[in-house]
């Protein structure tokens, strides 16, 4: 029988701190096993080479908000409630963004995108040379959910390496409605990928949107970012699962 490795263990063979491996076992990022009566972390060595690969091979990177790392492709939703929490995220999710050297594309209202140059700025962040290189882009959304997705696939088509940032009240300001922002979300997770990393954060006001909005996002968005925590959502509809399930379906 194989033999469990400890918080040490894998700290030791990952070369990082045990404080790192908790870290990363809480944030959902680490798989690790609960055991005995004081639920102690134990790992196997498979989970931890895989991991290991995944570092080496950058499919595993900084957010830069609410943990240390996430997969490659991750599609994130972040319930906020006030203005200031959400400027701190997005400042801070951009800033990792231009400091891992990728193209950035804020989607929102031009007034929030004003308002967060303006916090980037006071943070220190690299703002005109940013703009010189192209490596920050704006765009307030689109009129339709077909139109936006296409904008989108185009974006990530030409692009090596990204991270998008949408404050999704631009969509209540276009006049979407629930069913046409589900169907932008659920098209995320299929748009063409480059072969470089991504990111997508989509913002959700818990003072603008209904609960039928926030439920919605929290099934569409494979990890929740809430009060500083990310974590995997417990209503994630697997979307790869999803299309299998479709496809059999047809089948039959």
């Amino acid at each position: 029988m194989e033999r469990l490795l400890d918080v040490k263990d894998a700290a030791k063979l990952l070369k990082v701190s045990e404080k790192t491996i908790r870290r990363w076992t809480n944030s959902g990022t680490l798989k690790c096993y609960r055991v005995g009566g004081k639920r102690e972390r134990r790992f196997h060595m498979k989970d931890l080479e895989e991991f290991l690969q995944d570092l080496q091979s950058h499919r595993l990177k900084p957010s830069g908000v609410g943990g240390p790392l996430v997969h490659d492709g991750s599609h994130m939703a972040h319930f906020y409630s006030g203005r200031d929490e959400a400027i701190e995220v997005s400042v801070s999710f951009m800033l990792e963004g231009l400091k891992q050297e990728e193209i950035v594309l804020l989607v929102m209202p031009p007034e929030r995108s004003r308002g967060l140059m303006r916090n980037l700025e006071r943070r220190g962040g690299p703002i005109e040379k940013a703009l010189q290189e192209g490596r920050l882009n704006f765009t307030a959304g689109m009129d339709t959910p077909g139109e936006m997705i296409r904008y989108l696939a185009g974006f990530a088509e030409k692009i090596d390496k990204f991270r998008v940032l949408g404050d999704m009240t631009w969509a209540l300001e276009k006049g979407w409605d629930l069913a046409a922002l589900r169907s932008l979300e659920k098209a995320a997770d299929f748009m063409p990928r480059s072969s470089g990393p991504t990111l997508l954060l989509c913002q959700y006001s818990l003072e603008d949107f209904s609960g039928a909005h926030v439920m919605m996002a929290a099934e569409l968005h494979s990890r929740i970012l809430y009060k500083g925590r990310v974590e995997e959502s417990p209503y994630h509809r697997n979307q790869e699962s999803m299309r299998k399930k479709i496809g059999n379906e047809q089948v039959l």
